[in-house]
């Protein structure tokens, strides 16, 4: 069975976090995705978080090569004159351009949506930034931080003590390009019915305000402004939240009443499941402080791991709280086959491992093709593909275009 974007061709102009995750997502789906890289130096996320002065020099930082694998690489000047005929080529050729260069940059370069559309009428053109293409941010920079700051993200992330606290990942990026992956997904399947290109426009505040829906709805619509909660879930009564144990720490999500009566029993506490303080929900939300000074130390009884059998066999939610290196072990994860073993990519040695996307299909998907590519690794091999032979590669190469 041919996976489900077999035959579409993605020109991808993206850099750093989000653009390049929409775009990986389609390649591992079985999209052709072709990178179009600065000659000097290439996508910026080639030199964030490298691991060493090696890696950096090589351009395979552990961001760029999360978010990259299964593409390939052609490195041209966006601002070289000879540069303009190449992308029109590619354009010609495609059925999905994606950017994510700060609003309007794309214009100013000439490749923005009104002229690929004269290329190619039917292009699904997405762009991507930090605060969308129009309003009164929409020429502000943005990092994922900035955005998680913008979003209320940070409002209701933390501890009272501290104040707010972003998400320790680049989760605004993320969600971003998965936003972006889906409708360039719904664009694609509505051009194959009615033939209609699309231009999409994602803002990575929108949506982190999406991901926010809940406590937005309680504000808009209840008039509630959800406080900083720590580690606890809010509207759940207390009994949510990490408690340290005898060795680790384990994160409890007794989120029903049920649920936090079977708590109390577990940790030997019956006569905390029979007090009418903490009985019901509210209860527990009025009594939170009081609740869990007295469930908090018949954890420092047994181990994380240990609680985490027992609180599932009577059927609490709960996990010992991972390290990246103990989930890169994890049963589940190793079942679930979310960890890919790729050759290396070039200039690395051994074996490189990729993250698959969070789904399963019953055949062929999805599955990373290959290791990300080196900073134009495959300039010669997609030139030709396009009719440049060997002479017309090198006077591109000698004139600096590539």
């Amino acid at each position: 069975m041919s996976k489900p974007f077999a035959g579409i061709r993605v020109v991808d102009f993206t850099q750093v976090i989000s653009g390049p995750y929409a775009t990986y997502q389609l390649a591992a789906q079985g999209a052709d995705v072709i990178k179009i890289e600065q000659p000097k130096g290439g996508d910026q996320g080639r030199y964030l978080l490298s691991t060493s002065a090696y890696v950096k020099s090589i351009g395979m930082s552990a961001l760029y090569t999360a978010v990259n694998g299964g593409k390939r690489s052609l490195t041209l000047d966006l601002k070289h004159p000879d540069a303009r005929a190449v992308v029109e080529k590619l354009v010609a050729s495609a059925d999905v351009l994606v950017e994510n260069f700060k609003a309007g940059t794309m214009d100013r370069l000439g490749y923005g949506y009104a002229a690929m559309r004269e290329i190619k009428a039917d292009l699904v053109y997405c762009s991507i930034s930090g605060f969308g293409q129009t309003g009164p941010r929409s020429q502000a920079a943005a990092y994922d931080p900035v955005i998680q700051a913008a979003s209320g993200i940070m409002s209701v992330t933390g501890h009272p003590q501290t104040g707010p606290t972003k998400v320790g990942f680049w989760v605004t990026d993320m969600a971003a390009g998965m936003n972006g992956a889906m409708a360039i997904s719904a664009a694609l399947f509505r051009r194959a019915t009615s033939g209609e290109g699309a231009f999409i426009d994602v803002s990575m505040l929108d949506t982190a305000v999406s991901l926010m829906s809940p406590l937005m709805s309680l504000f808009l619509n209840y008039g509630i402004e959800a406080p900083l909660t720590g580690n606890g879930t809010p509207g759940t009564g207390g009994s949510s939240t990490v408690y340290d144990t005898q060795r680790g720490s384990i994160t409890v999500a007794a989120a029903t009443d049920g649920q936090a009566a079977a708590l109390a029993k577990a940790l030997g506490l019956p006569e905390v499941a029979d007090d009418p303080r903490f009985r019901l929900r509210e209860d527990r939300l009025q009594n939170t402080v009081l609740y869990r000074s007295l469930i908090a130390p018949a954890f420092e009884h047994d181990t994380a791991s240990n609680w985490e059998q027992r609180l599932a066999a009577v059927g609490v939610p709960a996990c010992k709280n991972l390290s990246v290196a103990e989930v890169a072990v994890d049963a589940q994860i190793q079942h679930r086959q979310s960890i890919q073993t790729l050759p290396a990519a070039r200039g690395m040695q051994g074996d490189f491992s990729a993250i698959n996307l969070g789904f399963k299909v019953n055949a062929d998907g999805p599955h990373i093709s290959g290791p990300p590519p080196a900073l134009g690794q495959h300039s010669d091999e997609i030139l030709a593909e396009f009719g440049y032979d060997e002479a017309q590669i090198s006077a591109l190469r000698a004139s600096g275009a590539v």
